[in-house]
């Protein structure tokens, strides 16, 4: 359960640069979704539902770059509840943005 949110929450945030791109914003499709999940599920090397600074290196290097900001308490790994804050916290901005 932690993963598909954490699978949600990180197709929205890697969404959020192509969005932000575009005049008006369109909603990803469902292929688009799932194919972000099963990169994020193959990205979680060990399965714990989370993903740690060495997974993102890996194989998630828009994520990498942003590690440290989304990692909120700074325990090394990005926990669905970061995740989905880090989606509000973007969502938030774009809807002030003229």
């Amino acid at each position: 359960m932690k993963l598909v949110i954490a699978c949600g929450a990180l197709c929205s945030l890697l969404l959020a640069g192509t969005a932000a791109a575009q005049t008006t914003p369109t909603a990803p499709t469902a292929a688009h979704k799932q194919q972000l999940q099963q990169r994020l599920k193959a990205a979680d090397a060990n399965g714990d539902g989370l993903i740690s600074r060495s997974e993102a290196d890996a194989s998630l290097p828009r994520i990498a770059k942003r590690f440290d900001a989304l990692d909120g308490n700074r325990d090394g790994q990005l926990s669905p509840d970061e995740l989905r804050a880090a989606m509000q916290a973007m969502q938030q901005a774009k809807q002030r943005e003229p």
